[in-house]
């Protein structure tokens, strides 16, 4: 059997236009050195400490209808502490910005780490 190069071309970029079209969910790394621990590899709130926390963390696959999509900086904003309402009690979620900021000594790579966060959170929300 034989196989033209154009035949070959063709199939190569039908394959990189398919590519194309998916999202590219960069991230995932970040999200489960920090996320992941409460709210599940999955993003489903069942993470290995989700069932000591009370209340229990919040599945993070339908963040958009609170931040809309694609997923904001007001996501970012509240990661990173400015909007968390303290009055009503306490959070079991840290303030990842003051967080993150203390682990890079940086508060330009801090808010790129929340922020790739963000773009796989954004990347992994359902129709829910």
């Amino acid at each position: 059997m034989r196989v033209s190069l154009a035949s070959v071309a063709i199939v190569l970029l039908l394959a990189a236009g398919a590519q194309a079209d998916k999202p590219t969910c960069t991230g995932g790394a970040e999200y489960l050195r920090y996320c992941s621990a409460c709210h599940g590899e999955r993003a489903d709130g069942n993470g290995p400490v989700a069932s000591a926390l009370d209340p229990r963390p919040p599945p993070l696959t339908s963040l958009h209808k609170k931040f809309g999509t694609p997923l904001s900086t007001h996501l970012v904003v509240f990661l990173n502490g400015g909007s968390m309402p303290r009055a009503h009690g306490t959070s079991e979620m840290p303030v990842w910005g003051k967080v993150l900021r203390k682990e890079t000594d940086d508060e330009g790579t801090a808010i790129d780490l929340l922020w790739q966060i963000v773009h796989y959170l954004d990347c992994i929300q359902t129709e829910n």
